[in-house]
């Protein structure tokens, strides 16, 4: 069975949370704690947010799916 785009973004997100903790070890100044606190957290916390509720819909849908057919 074909991933979810949900699961597929879980992926994606990994990766790219991977990169920036290596961004991290060579940037140590100042703006490194602020694009963390003000951007970073905020656009993972959203993004699995957005994955939690697409994961959901998708379940509702393919049970939808799953119901009506004959």
């Amino acid at each position: 069975m074909a991933a979810g785009p949900h699961e597929d973004g879980e992926v994606l997100l990994r990766a790219i949370d991977a990169a920036w903790s290596e961004t991290q070890q060579h940037w140590h100044d100042d703006m490194t704690a602020h694009f963390s606190r003000f951007y970073w957290a905020p656009l993972v916390d959203g993004s699995r947010a957005y994955l939690r509720a697409l994961g959901e819909c998708m379940e509702v849908l393919n049970a939808a799916e799953r119901d009506t057919s004959y």
